[in-house]
């Protein structure tokens, strides 16, 4: 008798699949100067935090990561009543996952090939950011479950005296 994946049978509240912890932590990864940014911002008690968020993080690195934060807000979105452009995004969501650690990792060797001296911080460490960034890539497109997490999305209500 084959064994059946236990995982696909944690469904939220609108009968599909829920967003894994895993998944979370990649998002949170993925987007993590974003969520840098926001903390920054958030705490303003601190002069060096805002003057940080201001000229420290790289805006284009911002742009690069903003398709997974609307991917994070999908996530947080997943209902009947959610609009096409949200179930669109949710659509894509291995793709946006992956193009944005593909291109972390381009940053990143363009990065430590123009680095005139190697130490150990930070080379040592977005080395280790370029390594999660591999597994992440490998996880998502290995995985049927999260292929199939990124299929599902609640149906629309019928509203009553409509036809559907």
């Amino acid at each position: 008798m084959a064994e059946i994946d236990e995982r696909f049978l944690n469904v939220n509240r609108y009968g599909v699949l829920s967003v894994p912890g895993p998944l979370w932590l990649a998002m949170a990864f993925l987007g993590r100067h974003w969520l840098l940014l926001i903390v920054a911002l958030a705490s303003r008690r601190s002069p060096e935090a805002v003057q940080m968020a201001g000229n420290s993080l790289s805006w284009v690195v911002l742009l690069l990561e903003f398709p997974v934060m609307l991917l994070a807000y999908a996530a947080f979105s997943r209902h009947p009543d959610t609009g096409g452009l949200i179930r669109f995004i949710w659509s894509k969501g291995r793709f946006i996952l992956g193009m944005t650690a593909t291109l972390n990792l381009v940053l990143l060797g363009w990065f430590l090939w123009n680095s005139e001296v190697w130490r150990r911080w930070p080379e040592l460490f977005l080395a280790s950011c370029g390594l999660l960034d591999v597994v992440i890539i490998y996880g998502i497109y290995t995985s049927g479950y999260i292929k199939q997490i990124f299929l599902e999305f609640p149906q629309p209500v019928s509203v009553k005296g409509k036809s559907s």
